[in-house]
């Protein structure tokens, strides 16, 4: 809090903070005075908490800190419902390379078409380019089978044992009992117009993929916490009017 505090003292925005780190907004346009910036600011403040420190323990503090990273595009998903950004979910642009952590992009679980999806959307809107154009480009080659592949979810299976799961029977457990799996491991599968179905090495694609649940609970999500910093809809990608706001 001391440190947040004193950057807020400094003039500087303190975007996000947790045990040991900050992300700050610095004033400085280009990199040359960025790291300037960021130096005369890291001097300032290790001052000032080094002070307060000293004034409320009577010891000399060790205290220091370091520039980690400096990004020249930043993105922060809220929360959902809230204004505050997401705790350790972020994308950025180091040195013109793309940065994603804790989002979708990044999860071993989640189809790779949404790691596409949200990869591609955050490079386009860091160019300051149609990021809905390319939603469009993905939903018009999922419906025509084009990144099939894509499409199958991994999971672990969290109990040693099937029979564990009694209270609910989530998709991923379904496709293993389906498997014949007796549980642990992991269980790749497909979401079906038939249901969640298992895929084995060296199975064939299933032929009747429900493409829609893809759409609705894959690439909606993915989409739709970018476009929301961005002031869009998921369903102008779609063709659908914009909704406005009751008043």
């Amino acid at each position: 809090a001391w440190t947040q505090e004193a950057f807020e003292a400094a003039g500087v925005e303190v975007l996000y903070g947790d045990t040991d780190s900050l992300f700050v907004q610095l004033r400085a346009q280009h990199a040359d005075a960025a790291e300037r910036e960021s130096r005369s600011l890291r001097e300032e403040v290790e001052a000032r908490v080094a002070a307060r420190i000293r004034e409320r323990y009577a010891v000399e503090p060790r205290l220091t800190l370091e520039l980690e990273k400096l990004f020249s595009r930043f993105f922060m998903p809220r929360v959902r419902g809230g204004r505050s950004g997401s705790k350790k979910r972020y994308a950025g642009l180091v040195e013109d390379e793309l940065e994603v952590v804790g989002l979708e992009a990044v999860r071993r679980d989640w189809p790779g078409i949404a790691g596409r999806l949200q990869r591609g959307m955050l490079t386009r809107v860091f160019a300051e380019e149609d990021s809905i154009a390319y939603l469009r480009e993905v939903l018009a080659s999922l419906h025509g089978g084009e990144l099939d592949g894509e499409l199958v979810y991994a999971k672990r299976l969290r109990k040693s044992s099937l029979e564990s799961y009694t209270a609910t029977t989530p998709p991923h457990v379904q496709a293993a009992r389906k498997a014949g799996m007796r549980g642990g491991g992991v269980v790749r599968y497909l979401i079906t117009r038939r249901g969640p179905e298992p895929l084995r090495p060296g199975d064939p694609l299933p032929d009747d993929i429900d493409r829609e649940h893809y759409v609705e609970k894959v690439l909606r999500p993915v989409a739709e916490t970018i476009l929301d910093a961005l002031g869009r809809e998921f369903d102008e990608a779609l063709g659908q009017p914009r909704q406005l706001p009751l008043l």
